[in-house]
């Protein structure tokens, strides 16, 4: 069985190197930034984000089109929405679409830490709340990737094979028809996408190292967030299949 890791000295490294090590050597990271600061990684990988998706705004266009008028083709089967009250949602979503990243990922990270802190605590963690919210910071890092290659995506792949967000998923889900397949059958697949997975694996071993527990709590701590982590999309999917039927 495998035993908790023991907190060595690691020596310290500019912040830059730790967003390379977080992707090469993880554990070491954490290990260094355990009690610095999580608002500085934070707002680095929010504005990234920002930045890529601004940029990738005109490629990504034929998604967000798509996805919202799938959206608004179940709201017309609502006699008391009209079209009136379809452009205005069409405008927030195009807001939405503009500024949610630069809102959503830094709540994103908060709720994480939160997740992360509380479930591990399953395990049996003795990772701090602070510690979490640094684990939760650095492990959004693979989701800058992701919009990297989001707007690789957008702009290589032909726009009538982008009829959803989640064509861009690296992920089972991506090869279903948003437009037919079943909303909750969908979510479950996106669940392994490859980006959720190494997001999840990131979270795992920051409650290793920060947690105090041993890799086989690690490993069920992992398992955990990721189920916790499908719970919103799910009940929305499951929102969304009754409101079809």
């Amino acid at each position: 069985m495998s035993q908790p890791n023991v907190v060595t000295a690691t020596p310290q490294a500019s912040l830059w190197e730790d967003f390379i090590d977080i992707i090469v050597a993880p554990a070491n990271v954490f290990r260094r930034r355990e009690h610095g600061s999580w608002v500085i990684p934070l707002i680095i990988v929010t504005i990234v984000i920002a930045i890529i998706a601004f940029a990738s705004r005109g490629v990504m266009q034929p998604v967000m089109d798509a996805e919202f008028e799938r959206v608004a083709e179940g709201m017309r089967k609502n006699p008391q929405i009209t079209e009136e009250m379809i452009d205005r949602a069409r405008t927030i979503g195009a807001w939405f679409a503009t500024w949610g990243p630069v809102i959503f990922t830094p709540i994103s990270i908060v709720l994480v830490g939160f997740m992360t802190w509380l479930v591990a605590k399953l395990v049996d963690s003795r990772q701090t709340l602070h510690a979490a919210m640094v684990v939760a910071a650095y492990a959004f890092v693979p989701r800058v990737v992701q919009f990297i290659a989001n707007a690789v995506q957008g702009l290589v792949l032909s726009p009538d094979k982008l009829n959803g967000v989640i064509k861009l998923s690296f992920s089972p889900a991506r090869f279903l028809d948003p437009a037919t397949a079943n909303p909750v059958l969908v979510q479950v697949l996106n669940r392994f996408d490859l980006f959720t997975i190494w997001v999840t694996v990131l979270l795992a071993i920051g409650v290793y190292v920060t947690g105090r527990v041993s890799k086989s709590q690690a490993a069920i701590a992992g398992v955990l967030f990721w189920i916790v982590g499908a719970i919103p999309a799910l009940i929305s999917a499951v929102r969304q299949a009754a409101t079809a039927s």
